[in-house]
């Protein structure tokens, strides 16, 4: 993931649903060398199934104090805006927002002022066109 980000700290906001594998998730990316020094933001997403931010962060912060001697710091926010405000308040870096589908597009759409951008609309086509195509 590094050679395709900017330089400075990457923070990464995550959040994830309760019944997935977020401790086998954490710990295939703990180790990564992009995620070393990297500044992790947990955050809830508003859905039934979604893991407090506080129980994800758990997951990171135990994922850090395994003898790691890398710098990785691990702070959770609930509220979703509030998540992205402190990802976005650090220090200059790339921000990554994974974990969660449901995650991107929560923070797509407070990211994105413009409704057309923010949920684009299928392209249209008659069922004529659709025959035709089937056709070729």
């Amino acid at each position: 993931l590094r050679p395709f980000l900017g330089d400075g700290r990457l923070t990464l906001l995550t959040a994830s649903m309760a019944d997935k594998d977020a401790g086998g998730v954490v710990a295939a990316l703990a180790g990564s060398a992009t995620l070393a020094d990297a500044r992790v933001v947990a955050t809830t997403i508003d859905a039934p199934r979604a893991m407090p931010a506080g129980e994800l962060a758990s997951i990171w912060a135990r994922s850090s104090a395994d003898g790691d001697p890398r710098s990785r710091t691990v702070t959770s926010e609930p509220e979703l805006a509030s998540a992205l405000d402190r990802a976005l308040s650090g220090p200059p870096g790339p921000l990554v927002v994974a974990g969660s589908l449901y995650l991107v597009g929560a923070i797509r759409a407070l990211l994105v002022d413009d409704l057309l951008l923010r949920d684009p609309a299928p392209p249209t086509a008659s069922p004529a066109d659709s025959r035709d195509n089937l056709a070729r």
